[in-house]
Parts: C-alpha cells; structure tokens; sequence
C-alpha cells in the first residue's frame, strides 16, 4: 500500500513497490487507506503524513515505511529525528536513486522475511570478505585490516575513515553490550576493553563487508540477539543521550551518524546483525543529512542457517 497525498510520488512509490510483483493499492488520504490496512500489509506512507500521525506505527500491519515527501526529495533531517523519537522502525532519508534500491530491499525482506546478510543490498556478483575475532583484543587488529582494505580496493581515505569509526563501535557493541546473563544483565558492559578474552560459542564476533561501487555495506554479528528493537530509534534520534553506558552509550548513534543507512536485524536470543552502509557514489554534501534507519526481527531458524547459532 502506497499513502501519498503527491500524484507525481505515487506514481513513483507504485512502480517501486510494484517491481517487488505484489498488489498495490495507493491513496491519498490515510484515512481511507485505514479502513482496509491489515495485519499482512506493508505501507509506505509519506514522511509529512508520518510525522502528523506518529501513532500509525502502532497500529495493525507488517511493517510502515516512512518515506520522503513531495517530489521525492531528501526527507527533513528534523522529520526523520521526530519520527525516530516516536518509534518508527523503518524511515526512508534519500531521494532517487537512492530511495528505489533501499525501498525494494526492504519490501523483499519484509515480504520473504528474510532478513540478515549485506547482500541483500549489493549487486550480483559483488565479492564478500569477512573476519571472525577470537580473542576480544581482536578488535583493533581488525578494524585496522578492514579500513586497510577498504582504501585498497580504491575508495577515498575519508571512507576509510569512517569505516573505522563505524567498525570500531559496532564492534564494542558485539563485544561488550550484547552478552547478556539469564536475568537479561548486561556482563561484559563494565570489563576493560583492553583486557584479553577468548572468544568461543555464543561469545564469538564476526565482521563482513562488500562494495559493489554503489555501496560499501559493514556487518557485525553477536550470537546474542539481546538489542531492544523498539528503544533503538529513539536513541539514535537523541544522539545516545538517554542511553546508559551499560546500554552501549554513544556507540550505535555514533555508528548512524557516519554512514547512509543503518540496518538492525535482531532473532531475539539467537543473532543481532547490525548493517551500516556508505554510498559511495555521491559526495556527502549530495546527500540527506541524516541516515536511513531500519529494524526487522527475524527468527532463530534464519540466524542458525545464516550462521549465528552456537
């Protein structure tokens, strides 16, 4: 279901969604496009139309995708950070092209609930290169190989930078914040980061990345899936203020902050998958001024055939 209340973006929105080869129904009003949503429905509705009515989240349907508004231009960074504040798990930042590869990825997931691995979002063919830390000490040889490689296979040194950054705390993340007791108690939340631990079973780390000269997509895993889908987007809205250390403090909103869009998939007890991705096509002024943002929940079945089961 398409809800937008610009004929040129409906036209637009209903031949993207369409190319995932289902039904779609389009509207101008959401109060008609109310009275026939359902529990199997997917909406994408106008970001001005989200922000009015933030409460539509709540209400019955497989997932509302908030995307850009009139003449499909980038969303406004203060709509995105509103609907975050409000919970919203799926909000779209970019204009075309941008807005037709990340929605149709995130339709065909939804759809197929099918929700882990980066190369949902590379093209075919794209090589993909991973590292699995066996020691938590691991962690800075690792983003050091990793931002090595990244500029080697021709991207720019501030890519490279950011890369670090990014994997630099999605790492701390998996390491240090996603390992839980019995009780849901963060253990590891206070250990000193420079400290050895073998890591093993459910403690074991792994990192993936691709490009595909469109994207350069980062992939940690923790056998942990202990991440709060629904409080994620209300501290990437507030930067990590109202998280705890324990939590992981400024590591995901700083993580969000340096890349384009940013991808959560969690099958509570079993895997969390945190994707971030640069595109790097465009210069950063090109851009929108904020991430996407996306959280699906998948199941325990998906994470052990992917790989994330003890």
């Amino acid at each position: 279901m398409v809800v937008h209340p610009e004929r040129r973006a409906q036209r637009s929105l209903q031949r993207l969604v369409g190319a995932t080869q289902c039904k779609v129904d389009v509207y101008d009003n959401i109060d008609a496009a109310l009275k026939v949503i359902d529990a199997s429905t997917i909406a994408v509705v106008d970001a001005a139309i989200a922000q009015a009515r933030p409460a539509l989240r709540e209400l019955d349907a497989k997932a509302w995708i908030a995307v850009p508004g009139e003449g499909l231009a980038p969303a406004e960074a203060g709509v995105l950070d509103g609907l975050l504040a409000s919970g919203w798990t799926h909000v779209v930042a970019h204009q075309m092209p941008i807005l037709a590869e990340e929605l149709l990825a995130t339709i065909q997931k939804l759809m197929r609930d099918q929700v882990f691995g980066l190369e949902k979002y590379m093209a075919w063919g794209a090589e993909v290169r991973s590292y699995t830390l066996v020691d938590a000490r691991d962690r800075d040889d690792v983003v050091s190989s990793l931002a090595r490689d990244v500029v080697g296979v021709g991207l720019p040194d501030r890519v490279g930078s950011l890369v670090s950054v990014i994997a630099d705390e999605l790492l701390a993340n998996a390491l240090y914040v996603a390992p839980v007791d019995a009780t849901g108690t963060r253990i590891r939340s206070a250990e000193q980061r420079d400290r050895s631990r073998a890591l093993a079973g459910r403690d074991v780390v792994t990192v993936r990345w691709a490009t595909d000269a469109r994207y350069l997509a980062i992939e940690v895993r923790d056998r942990w899936g202990s991440i709060d889908l629904h409080a994620i987007p209300a501290r990437l809205a507030s930067g990590g203020k109202q998280a705890t250390s324990a939590e992981g403090g400024m590591g995901l909103p700083l993580a969000f902050a340096c890349c384009n869009q940013f991808v959560i998939g969690c099958a509570p007890g079993a895997l969390t998958e945190v994707v971030a991705l640069l595109d790097v096509r465009y210069k950063p002024t090109e851009l929108g001024r904020t991430a996407s943002f996306h959280a699906f929940t998948g199941t325990a079945d998906e994470a052990a055939f992917v790989g994330g089961a003890s």
